[in-house]
């Protein structure tokens, strides 16, 4: 299997994101996006075995260009691949049982359905380590029928595993022109969009609007200040709930030696 992303200015969550992934998958395509930061030094520590490209746009971002950059790096990558972003963990009880469920389901696509994590205001200020995965120490918030779109942008936030060349996805990724099944088994995507709630992934948020395309269709929810942040997570946290209650998550995270 093959993972691919791209990042700008990551340092925050790439620790966590690569010792999760590099567990997963046999190869990575890390697209470099402009960053300022040490992301690029951190991908080459952590993951000294996967690559690291850099992309012609710079820190430009433009979500069209993005995924064709993506899809065509698709092509290069034989067998199972997905494309995720750094705030994207994928997660399944066990790496054998997930690649027979791929190759015994017959499709050729499955969609891995997102969960949206949310720090329960109770648990915004918790001192986190990268000595643990940062799936075991945030574990709060919402499968995604419970919420707005406009707190994601997007109506899913799960993404897609494939074998054709690359994945003809519609703008953003959340849908492709193959066809494709729901994965059969307990998989998802965890999504840390509001989770760690800290000052790191506050700054994360806001260095994405300055870089958008100018055009309106290019990720609009992400063209928001300080207080329309605050605001959303004011008022998705009040339901946000503690996810390793659910049979979702008591089956997926055996694979992690079970969440303390």
């Amino acid at each position: 299997m093959t993972v691919i992303a791209h990042f700008y200015n990551e340092e925050y969550l790439l620790p966590w994101w690569l010792m999760h992934h590099t567990k997963i998958f046999d190869h990575g395509i890390l697209i470099n996006k402009g960053s300022t930061d040490r992301s690029v030094e951190i991908c080459k520590h952590y993951a000294p075995h996967w690559e690291v490209r850099h992309s012609n746009t710079g820190s430009f971002f433009d979500v069209f260009q993005t995924d064709h950059d993506v899809m065509k790096t698709e092509t290069e990558a034989i067998g199972w691949k997905i494309v995720l972003n750094i705030t994207e963990f994928l997660c399944f009880a066990d790496k054998a049982q997930f690649l027979h469920s791929l190759s015994s389901s017959g499709s050729q696509m499955y969609h891995i359905e997102g969960i949206f994590m949310v720090d329960h205001p109770d648990d915004r200020h918790k001192k986190l380590t990268y000595e643990r995965p940062l799936v075991e120490q945030k574990y709060h918030g919402y499968f995604l029928d419970q919420l707005r779109w406009h707190y994601i942008g997007s109506n899913s936030r799960g993404r897609f595993i494939h074998c054709h060349s690359h994945g003809a996805y519609v703008a953003g990724r959340h849908a492709s022109g193959h066809p494709s099944i729901p994965y059969p088994d307990y998989a998802f995507i965890l999504w840390f969009g509001y989770s760690p709630w800290n000052e790191e992934i506050i700054q994360r948020k806001l260095q994405i609007g300055p870089t958008l395309a100018p055009h309106p269709s290019a990720g609009i929810h992400h063209r928001v200040d300080r207080n329309q942040l605050e605001t959303w997570y004011s008022e998705i946290s009040k339901r946000t709930s503690d996810l390793r209650q659910t049979n979702e998550y008591q089956n997926m995270f055996p694979y992690f030696g079970g969440v303390k």
